[in-house]
């Protein structure tokens, strides 16, 4: 064919999991190399998280990257941290079991020796590292090329956080300021110069970080927008977000050009009637740790756009993602619980042996099978309402209680073999659990006629 040598051999860009709903609400299945199928959604090349303050956009934003960090093991962080808030490194430590910690492959960088173009060049250097030891860390992927029905070929990720984009610098406004009084007139057009450097360096990111695997993470403010004639109607930056809300500070394209844009819109202290943390680790917590934040997926380039989630946030942990599974189960009807004691006590579906409540949940699910089973009735469950699933096998649509009873008799597809499992994909080291993802188990019952 005329336009055979017009093909090229783009690299694949697999969105990075995190292990939580942040992976449904982005992501969509692919087709995996072992007849299976493999959710690509999480993190993407650029990520951007935004909020007005004390809305939680830091703690999600570590959180995610923790997350991504404890699944891809064989995968490096590096922290630029441009408000001098984060006293420790070992704070990610926190965002993962216990006995995993990350804080030693994270770098932990801030504005003391890095201005954002210092910190910029030193991404492109790593980025022309990765490249250039590209068979170090070029590695097949459990994705399927169903052109040529091989593996598909990804990288091993690295992953950045800069917390916050908005409030980083260029080199040159910053000496500026600097070396000037705080109220010398000059030091305003330095502010411009900022946005079109942060413009410019957002025009290259999305491209460059996705020719060596560099995962990005920014958070950014949002604030007011000031209106010089007050009866002209405010536009929208996105379809949706609101008339008024601007992000501050970030240059002109970062709403065009970041793959996905998270907005969080209200966090609220999640209490007992009388004051008391609702879902508390023990003696441990205090009254105002634990916080709901409901987040919109103002863009998305990988899912649909809109899609609203509330993540359940420690002030100390981060996303705390079984409390996010029960309280998103919760929302949806009690979705895959069988509730008891005046809607106190709740048993997962997947294992009713099991007793959660509100005060032991924190506890109980840091059993592995525990979290699992809520993991596994949560996505079914967010599938099965947020998502359009037109593409999808038609067994995405069986109801809960029809799996439960499937999985009950099948003896190739079992509860305990799924509860062991993981549903999340990596690269380089091999996976100490057997990834099934949620499609997974519906087509092996499928499979076997019990659904």
């Amino acid at each position: 064919m005329i336009f055979e040598k017009y093909k090229t051999n783009n690299n694949f860009f697999p969105y990075a999991n995190t292990g939580t709903l942040f992976d449904l609400a982005t992501g969509k299945f692919r087709v995996g190399t072992k007849n299976n199928w493999v959710l690509d959604g999480g993190l993407s090349q650029c990520s951007g998280i935004s909020g007005r303050g004390q809305t939680y956009k830091s703690g999600l934003a570590g959180s995610l990257l923790a997350r991504a960090l404890n699944i891809y093991k064989e995968s490096y962080g590096i922290v630029y941290e441009t408000e001098n808030t984060i006293p420790d490194g070992t704070r990610y430590d926190d965002f993962v079991p216990e006995d995993q910690p990350v804080s030693d492959r994270i770098i932990f960088k801030n504005t003391t020796d890095y201005s954002l173009t210092g910190f910029y060049d030193e991404l492109i250097e790593i980025i022309d590292e990765k490249i250039k030891h590209k068979s170090d860390f070029y590695v097949e992927s459990p994705f399927l090329d169903l052109s040529t029905n091989k593996p598909m070929k990804c990288w091993i990720p690295t992953f950045i956080l800069v917390d916050s984009f908005s409030r980083a610098k260029s080199s040159k406004s910053d000496n500026q300021i600097s070396n000037n009084s705080i109220d010398d007139g000059s030091v305003n057009s330095y502010y411009l110069y900022d946005g079109n450097i942060k413009s410019r360096i957002m025009n290259d990111l999305p491209a460059r970080a996705s020719k060596a695997g560099v995962y990005v993470i920014m958070t950014a403010h949002v604030g007011d927008k000031m209106d010089l004639d007050p009866y002209a109607p405010a536009p929208k930056q996105l379809q949706y977000m609101k008339n008024n809300d601007r992000m501050k500070n970030v240059g002109s394209n970062f709403e065009f050009l970041t793959t996905s844009l998270v907005q969080t819109l209200k966090a609220t202290v999640m209490q007992t009637n009388d004051k008391k943390c609702l879902y508390p680790d023990g003696d441990r917590s205090t009254n105002v740790e634990v916080n709901c934040v409901d987040t919109m997926l103002v863009r998305c380039k990988n899912n649909a756009s809109g899609i609203q989630v509330p993540y359940v946030l420690s002030q100390y942990q981060g996303i705390l993602d079984a409390v996010t599974n029960f309280n998103f189960l919760r929302n949806n009807g009690n979705y895959g619980m069988n509730v008891q004691g005046n809607n106190q006590r709740f048993n997962p579906i997947l294992l009713p042996e099991t007793t959660l409540t509100r005060t032991n949940i924190r506890q109980t699910t840091k059993d592995y099978r525990t979290n699992r089973a809520l993991e596994v009735i949560a996505q079914l469950c967010f599938i099965q309402n947020l998502w359009s699933i037109w593409k999808l096998p038609e067994t995405i649509s069986t109801p809960i209680e029809k799996v439960a009873e499937a999985l009950s008799h099948s003896e190739k597809m079992s509860v305990d073999r799924v509860l062991e499992s993981t549903g999340t994909w990596t690269v380089g080291c091999k996976q100490e659990r057997e990834r099934l993802t949620i499609l997974d188990i519906l087509e092996s019952l499928k499979k076997d006629k019990l659904i």
